[in-house]
């Protein structure tokens, strides 16, 4: 149950990247950005960074769920279940 929550807390984390890169990308002139970064220039950096990024955890935290779920069929003939 734990590394669900882990799983769903670092999924959200990996969305929140990713969106305030596309955000960056897509509006390098709001006020964010200008209060933020030097230039709209570091805008499109920073926002190509943290999609890549978002991605990146993402991918992370499904191989981690997979690895997970791929445990319990491994050792499930302990408990009874059919792997």
């Amino acid at each position: 149950m734990p590394n669900r929550i882990f799983a769903i807390v670092n999924a959200l984390m990996a969305l929140s990247y990713s969106i305030i890169g596309v955000m960056l990308v897509l509006y390098p002139q709001s006020a964010f950005a200008q209060m933020m970064l030097p230039s709209s220039k570091w805008a499109y950096a920073l926002g190509a960074v943290l999609i890549v990024y978002g991605l990146f955890r993402a991918w992370r935290v499904y191989e981690k769920f997979k690895d997970d779920d791929d445990d319990d069929e491994e050792y499930s003939y302990y408990d009874g279940r059919k792997g």
